[in-house]
């Protein structure tokens, strides 16, 4: 009798174990589907732009009949479709230098010091990177849009376009390198303090190379913004400045041929560039701790 009583016991603790490991099974089935159609989803455009760019056709239609590099030539030899190019690389940049330094500085100072009106200077810092483009685009036309200086007009130049910019990017480097300042061992700035180190000296030689993979990675990701940013440069380029972004959209209105998957994928590859040299540095950095 005493055998027979422990066979239903030990079949009912297993139950609850074969009810887990079952779930367990179905989480990471649906973990797997739900992760492939995430990737499905981004790549699936991407691969078709990146297809449609060596279509030979003179417009942009399925299925691709002829594969020919024509169209990446046809870019390259367009004087307008260049110096869009070009023009969003030196806006990018210059929206880059101008969010990396003023982000950095913020953030230490937010991190280092305490003043009056602290969350309400946040808050000012954080607001444009939850304003609409139109709204910013819209507002700097209309600052600036009579505004010279030493008889240059501001409106339509590049200069403009990367003050706009920076008002996205730089409260997303702000807002990543004041994260990264947190982890700075403050006990070593005090020592160089003490040791007579000066606080600039000690913010470029200690501080800075601490939080290289931050500054590095919030630079890229202005970078990559500005590049993409068209509804601000839309609204303050001119034929002279005007960026990719703007060009293609400009574009499209009046012809969808494949040069605009060409410049589609150019766009794409350099977003691409920049993600692989953060985590290419920030492995690097990993390995070196």
């Amino acid at each position: 009798m005493a055998e027979t009583s422990i066979l239903p016991t030990r079949n009912a603790a297993a139950i609850p174990a074969l009810r887990a490991r079952k779930d367990t099974i179905f989480l990471r089935i649906l973990t797997f589907a739900f992760t492939v159609s995430i990737i499905a989803y981004i790549a699936i455009p991407m691969l078709v732009t990146l297809a449609m760019s060596f279509n030979d056709a003179s417009a942009i239609r399925f299925p691709i009949k002829v594969w020919s590099l024509k169209w990446y030539g046809d870019f390259f030899a367009s004087p307008q479709w260049v110096d869009a190019l070009t023009s969003s690389i030196i806006i990018a940049l210059g929206t880059t230098v101008i969010s990396t330094v003023s982000g950095v500085l913020a953030a230490w100072a937010f991190e280092r010091f305490t003043f009056v009106f602290k969350p309400l200077v946040y808050l000012l810092i954080m607001l444009p990177l939850f304003m609409p483009g139109v709204v910013l685009g819209l507002g700097v036309a209309m600052a600036f849009g009579d505004v010279s200086l030493l008889g240059i007009n501001i409106y339509g130049s590049r200069a403009l376009v990367m003050l706009a910019h920076s008002l996205w990017a730089m409260p997303l480097v702000f807002m990543l390198m004041e994260a990264t300042f947190r982890t700075v061992d403050h006990r070593v700035v005090e020592a160089s303090y003490d040791l007579g180190g000066r606080p600039l000296r000690t913010f470029l030689e200690i501080v800075l190379p601490s939080v290289s993979t931050g500054i590095i990675s919030s630079a890229l990701f202005a970078f990559v913004i500005s590049l993409n940013e068209f509804v601000m440069a839309l609204f303050l380029t001119t034929r002279d400045t005007q960026t990719l972004p703007v060009l293609m959209w400009l574009s499209l209105r009046s012809a969808g041929t494949p040069r605009l998957a060409v410049a589609s994928v150019i766009l794409a590859a350099a977003v691409f560039v920049s993600l692989s040299l953060i985590m290419v540095w920030y492995i690097r950095q990993l390995r070196k701790n």
